[in-house]
């Protein structure tokens, strides 16, 4: 199981007005907020939406390094992180427990367990709303040392009875998370799932904090809340979303829905298959080649810890789409070429191709199309390849991954992207989402 590659920078809160209808054939629907939205609790009005874009790209290249730490590596110590906590930009709103209590935490398409401070606390670091004390839930269950779902874990420890099974997982920037593995109810809206697999953390630390309890895993794993959603309730083990523009109205919320709300169909839909590969929480994508305008390039296959099937992971945690070099150059070149505006220097020294222009519009920008493996043609609309920075500055949103490549969540914005768990396959539909 693989742990953390944060879920991109939306909010997402569940509360008593969503519809969630559970079971069978059904599924639901809520809203994701941006995290700079006056909506969202982690909202500071102090930083400018330049700083807010700027903060996420920097952390897309320390998630790109970490990402491959775990791909090519394995600790025997404990589980690692791909990604640093504090990254997160994406939370989700959900209750534990009989009676019901509020868990706000950070939700992660790279982790699989779900995850919150519990009572006792043996080291806990400070969260907005009251700590989870398991001992007053009375659906709450220890998951045994001899369980299967104990042993599907990395890393695990028994107790001295062997009646409990303790998880651990390191971040890669220092943070942890130490506890026991249990199970108990989880409510979202309407929708309740019993008897669900959680960790329940009696020691935590390093950068968690703020209004956040701890990780809601919605990776590809048999631990992730999308996959227990399908051996409990028998909802379709599928998820989608729809993210607005970054500098679209501080009010404007997307959405994400799973089950039958999950189905992503249409005209205009293309579907590419979902590659199986370790670890199996990550989402894996074959990309054959990009165009720009006419002008096709394809994929390197020089990126050592890739292979040329499943080469680029599909990531709403990262704000960039990292390509490999002779692949990214060759879309450089020839954008550098087709512009005619003025090049100027990005501010914050992160991004190579940039112009002269308060907005995208400003520019005559090409479409870019990314081709993935199955005929799925995604075609990138300008606000998906560049965005401004500063005052009177945009900038090519690509750039050069040193080892793995990943399609980041600008380039999925204005898109309905349908994860298929089930059938391996992921979907793109043109779709305003703001």
């Amino acid at each position: 199981m693989a742990a953390i590659s944060i879920f991109f920078y939306f909010l997402l809160f569940f509360s008593s007005k969503v519809t969630a209808h559970g079971g069978g054939h059904h599924g639901f629907t809520t809203s994701l907020f941006r995290r700079d939205s006056p909506l969202s609790p982690l909202h500071n009005p102090s930083l400018s939406r330049y700083d807010s874009l700027i903060d996420a790209f920097r952390r897309s290249f320390s998630r790109s390094a970490t990402l491959l730490t775990h791909l090519t590596s394995v600790s025997t110590a404990c589980i690692r992180s791909p990604i640093i906590p504090d990254s997160g930009e994406f939370l989700m709103s959900i209750f534990i427990g009989t009676p019901p209590v509020n868990v706000i935490a950070i939700a992660d398409t790279g982790s699989d367990l779900t995850w919150t401070q519990c009572l006792p606390c043996r080291e806990c670091f400070n969260q907005s709303q009251p700590i989870f004390n398991p001992r007053r839930s009375s659906s709450y269950r220890k998951v045994s040392c001899a369980s299967d779902t104990c042993r599907s874990l990395e890393s695990y420890h028994c107790g001295p009875d062997l009646q409990s099974c303790s998880y651990g997982y390191s971040y890669g920037d220092r943070s942890f998370t130490y506890g026991d593995l249990a199970s108990d109810q989880i409510t979202i809206g309407s929708f309740k799932l019993p008897k669900t697999v959680i960790g329940c953390g009696h020691q935590n630390g390093g950068t968690f904090g703020g209004v956040t309890s701890g990780i809601i895993g919605l990776g590809g794993g048999s631990l992730s809340l999308v996959s227990q959603m399908r051996t409990i309730a028998g909802v379709k083990p599928r998820f989608s979303y729809c993210l607005p523009t970054f500098f679209s109205n501080a009010n404007i919320t997307g959405t994400i829905s799973f089950g039958r709300k999950a189905v992503v169909s249409g005209r205009q839909v293309v579907s590419t298959p979902l590659v199986p590969r370790s670890p199996d929480t990550f989402y894996f994508l074959t990309l054959e080649a990009i165009s720009v305008g006419k002008k096709r390039f394809k994929a390197a296959n020089g990126i050592s810890a890739m292979t040329n099937h499943g080469n680029i992971i599909i990531d709403s945690g990262t704000t960039l789409t990292l390509l490999p070099r002779s692949l990214y150059y060759g879309v450089f070149s020839t954008l550098a070429r087709v512009i005619k505006a003025k090049r100027v220097d990005d501010p914050s020294g992160i991004l190579e191709l940039c112009y002269s222009a308060g907005q995208v519009d400003d520019l005559n920008i090409p479409i870019i199309t990314a081709h993935f493996a199955g005929g799925a043609d995604v075609k990138l609309l300008p606000v998906n390849t560049f965005a401004p920075v500063a005052d009177n500055v945009t900038c090519l949103t690509f750039a050069p991954a040193t080892q793995v490549a990943i399609f980041g969540n600008l380039a999925q914005i204005n898109f309905e992207v349908g994860y298929d768990l089930g059938n391996k396959r992921l979907s793109f539909e043109p779709k305003l989402c703001a």
